[in-house]
C-alpha cells in the first residue's frame, strides 16, 4: 500500500499513515483472502475447515458512545459493532470476545451486570454468545469486541466486486444512529429512557450471498459507506436520498430543528444497516429475498464509471461529497454540535 491510497475520501490520512507503518512491520498471513480495507472483516482460508471471518472494534468514551447512554446499551453496542462487520461479509457469527477498560469507582456491580446482559442479549440475538474477554482499569472508558464467524465456500462477499451501473441498496431506512448521537450530545437526552439499540443485519446473509456483488456496513454513516464502496472499486457514486429513505425518528428530529434530512446520512454515527451493490436487474429479486427475513431493501443510488462522488438530497439538490464529508468530519461532535451544523449550512454546503 502506498501513500497515494490515503487520498481516498473515506480514509483518514493520519490514521491511514499509522496503519501503513504498522503493516510494514507485520508478515501477511498466507491464509488471508482479503487485502487491507477490502472487507469489513478479515477472511482466512482454513482449507477443508472452511473460511474464518474475524473482526475487532473499539468504542471510546465521548462521541463514539454518545448513542449508548446506559450500561445495557453500551453492552449491546459493543457486541453489535463487531458483529455488524461479520454481517457485511455474510458470515455466520460463532462467538464474541469483549474487553472493557473502566474508570475505577465509576461503575457499580449493577452497572457491570447490566453491561453484561446487554452484550449477551445482543449476541444471542445474532445467534452466538459472549465467550470471554478482558477487563482492566483506565483513565477513560472504552469497550472492545472481537467477533468470530464462519463463511460458506463459494461466493465470498466483500467490499470489492461492484461494477459501474450497479444499484445501491440499504437493508433498512437510514439516519437512526445520527439521530441518537444528536439527541445525546446536542440535546443532552436520550429517547425518554428507551435507548437506541441498533441491530446487526446478520439475517441478510442468505440474500446477499445470492445477489450482492459488494457490501459494507453503515456504521460510519450511509454516505461514508457509499464513498467507501465506490473508491475501493475505482468507481464513482450518485446517492439519491429522497425524504422517504430516512428512519421516521431521524426525519422527525431533523424536521423539528429545521435541519435538512441529508445531515442524518452525512454524519458518522451509523445505523448499522448494510449497504450493498447489486446488478440493477437483480435488485427486486434481492429485495424479495431480504423481505423473507423481515428486512426492507431501500434503494439509495447507483455506482458510476466516472470519478464523481455525488448525492442528491431530499429537495433534489446535487451535492459533492468531496465538499460535504470533510466539512462534516471537521465538526467536533462534543462541541456546540447544533450551532456548528447551522454554521455549516449557512456556508452553503
Amino acid at each position: 500500500m502506498t501513500s497515494v491510497d490515503w487520498t481516498r475520501l473515506y480514509l483518514d490520512a493520519a490514521e491511514g499513515a499509522l496503519i501503513t507503518a504498522m503493516r510494514e512491520g507485520m508478515t501477511r498471513s498466507p491464509r488471508q483472502l482479503n487485502a487491507a480495507f477490502e472487507a469489513d472483516a478479515e477472511l482466512l482460508d482454513l482449507g477443508a475447515a472452511g473460511v474464518l471471518a474475524m473482526t475487532v472494534d473499539t468504542l471510546n468514551d465521548g462521541a463514539e458512545l454518545a448513542t449508548a447512554p446506559t450500561p445495557y446499551a453500551k453492552g449491546w453496542l459493543t457486541t453489535t459493532v463487531s458483529v455488524s462487520d461479520l454481517a457485511a461479509v455474510a458470515a455466520d457469527p460463532v462467538a464474541v470476545l469483549v474487553s472493557c477498560s473502566l474508570v475505577r469507582d465509576a461503575w457499580s456491580a449493577e452497572d457491570a451486570r447490566q453491561f453484561g446482559r446487554g452484550a449477551s442479549d445482543a449476541a444471542q440475538r445474532y445467534g452466538c454468545h459472549i465467550v470471554g474477554g478482558d477487563t482492566n482499569w483506565a483513565r477513560e472508558e472504552s469497550f472492545t469486541s472481537c467477533a468470530i464467524g464462519t463463511m460458506r465456500r463459494g461466493h465470498l462477499l466483500s467490499r470489492v466486486g461492484a461494477r459501474p451501473g450497479d444499484a445501491l441498496y440499504a437493508t433498512g431506512r437510514i439516519g437512526a444512529g445520527n439521530a441518537a448521537g444528536f439527541r445525546g450530545l446536542a440535546l443532552g437526552r436520550t429517547d425518554d429512557g428507551q435507548p437506541w439499540l441498533p441491530e446487526a443485519r446478520v439475517a441478510a446473509g442468505d440474500a446477499l450471498r445470492s445477489y450482492a456483488r459488494a457490501c459494507v456496513d453503515t456504521s460510519d454513516g450511509l454516505l461514508n459507506a457509499a464513498v467507501s464502496l465506490a473508491e475501493i472499486n475505482g468507481l464513482g457514486v450518485e446517492a439519491t436520498l429522497p425524504a422517504e429513505v430516512y428512519d421516521p425518528a431521524a426525519a422527525a428530529l431533523a424536521d423539528s430543528f429545521g435541519l435538512p434530512r441529508w445531515l442524518m446520512a452525512a454524519g458518522e454515527w451509523g445505523e448499522f444497516e448494510l449497504l450493498y451493490a447489486v446488478d440493477a436487474a437483480d435488485g427486486d429479486r434481492c429485495a424479495r429475498a431480504l423481505a423473507e427475513h423481515g428486512l426492507d431493501a431501500v434503494e439509495v443510488g447507483r455506482l458510476t464509471a466516472g470519478p464523481e462522488l455525488l448525492f442528491f438530497d431530499e429537495s433534489g439538490a446535487r451535492r459533492d461529497l468531496r465538499d460535504v464529508l470533510p466539512q462534516m468530519r471537521a465538526i467536533d461532535p462534543a462541541g456546540g454540535l447544533l450551532d456548528d451544523l447551522q454554521k455549516l449550512l449557512a456556508r452553503g454546503v
